[in-house]
């Protein structure tokens, strides 16, 4: 199961031709599914704490960190404004900054920026909360275009704000708005003109992603649940309905090609979809596996993630070992809280709501936890860490961003930590 073969396998999936396999540019990931196959993540620890390469104090919110060329970038809210910083991802020198008028939205949680800047081709495209869109330099800041979704495309805002990421791709980036009359719109990559609209369902908290199976497809988790759409026009292919309480739709989908995984709390809870027909139907549904915000990830015929939500009994959450196929839970553990989860090749790396880090193999049979510690203060840390080039950024929810040298040979080896 854990062979080189398997592994290479992935590897090839994962990273497509041209893309560095030590760069972290989007929401999750190079395929936002919250997977790196970067070698060299340090494992044996013992009493050894990581090296605490910088860390910055960045503004409240949720937003995660990509790290694209040595630059790493993320967002923050403070007085009334959102700050986009571009850093110098060895040694978080400080490059530039964007701010923009911005509400705090604290509606039932802390509040904050939300959306994850994405970077494709030298160009950074980052959402806020409230619709504000921009492309920028990533090299030096500059604008490039703006729109914003509810004034030039009648999108309308989730309860809780805009929070996913775009996908871009194909010379075009893909936004959610939640409008009637276009959901889903999809902007020139370089103009910012408008290509194509389609759709009608509610926005929720989740970013569109490209297929990993048909080309030319990508998939939207909305309001309505699972929306499949052509990348050439946005034409709506196919769609399965999972409605939540509050339309909370927020942990991505993981995509298998013949058929996607998508979870939700608030009742609701998994399902295994098979898509590979013109109505996609649910090949089981389990509420065992309810999770709220963070994403599962899989190795091989398993899938990781967080159980529970938000409203008192966080501590009553767990982490699981799900069997795909079977919807059959392997394993669980709690004292993680409303954690994260992210996979590096054949480890997991858990962010609890408390700010632990834990790593832990990918084993189907057991929990086996690695090595811990300490990387964030507070509570309520529900961001994913981000691992790039041996770095492993960690993103607290009042503002702590820490960056930690994790990579056991990156040091010195300029060839070490990619694929």
């Amino acid at each position: 199961m854990r062979s080189g073969i398997a592994l290479a396998l992935v590897f090839g999936q994962l990273f497509p031709v041209g893309l560095r396999a030590d760069d972290w540019p989007a929401y999750g990931g190079p395929r936002g599914n919250h997977v790196s196959m970067e070698k060299g993540l340090r494992t044996d620890w013992d009493d050894d704490e990581p090296q605490r390469l910088w860390s910055l104090d960045v503004g409240l919110g949720y937003s995660s960190v990509v790290e694209v060329g040595g630059r790493a970038y993320t967002q923050g809210y403070a007085n009334a404004k959102n700050t986009l910083l571009c850093v110098e991802a060895s040694s978080g020198k400080i490059l530039w900054k964007h701010q923009y008028p911005c509400e705090k939205a604290d509606k039932y949680f802390p509040g904050g920026s939300r959306g994850t800047p994405a970077i494709r081709d030298g160009t950074l495209y980052l959402n806020s909360h409230q619709g504000d869109f921009y492309a920028l330099d990533a090299e030096t800041g500059k604008i490039l275009w703006a729109k914003n979704l509810p004034k030039d495309f009648g999108g309308r805002r989730p309860t809780w704000g805009y929070s996913g990421s775009p996908l871009v791709t194909d010379g075009k980036v893909i936004l959610e708005t939640g409008s009637e009359k276009g959901s889903v719109i999809a902007l020139d990559a370089e103009t910012g003109n408008l290509k194509w609209r389609a759709g009608s369902h509610g926005a929720a908290y989740a970013s569109p992603l490209q297929r990993a199976g048909p080309e030319g497809e990508f998939m939207v988790f909305n309001e309505y649940g699972l929306v499949f759409h052509r990348l050439s026009d946005g034409s709506e292919l196919r769609k399965y309905q999972h409605r939540t309480r509050f339309g909370i739709n927020a942990a991505q989908p993981l995509d298998m090609g013949a058929s996607v995984l998508i979870s939700s709390a608030y009742g609701k809870g998994a399902a295994l979809v098979d898509v590979g027909r013109s109505r996609p139907k649910a090949l089981w549904e389990s509420e065992s596996f309810s999770c709220q915000m963070a994403s599962l990830v899989r190795f091989d015929s398993f899938a990781f993630g967080i159980h529970g939500q938000t409203g008192g009994r966080e501590d009553q959450s767990s982490l699981f070992c799900l069997e795909i196929a079977k919807g059959k839970k392997r394993w669980e553990k709690k004292g993680f809280g409303l954690a994260t989860v992210i996979l590096v090749a054949d480890k997991l790396v858990i962010l609890s709501d408390r700010g632990e880090l834990v790593l832990a193999s990918a084993n189907p049979f057991k929990f086996e936890e690695l090595a811990s510690f300490q990387a964030l203060p507070g509570k309520t840390n529900w961001t994913p860490p981000t691992y790039a080039n041996g770095r492993m950024h960690c993103k607290g929810s009042q503002g702590k961003w820490v960056c930690l040298e994790m990579g056991s040979s990156r040091q010195g080896d300029p060839d070490a930590g990619g694929g």
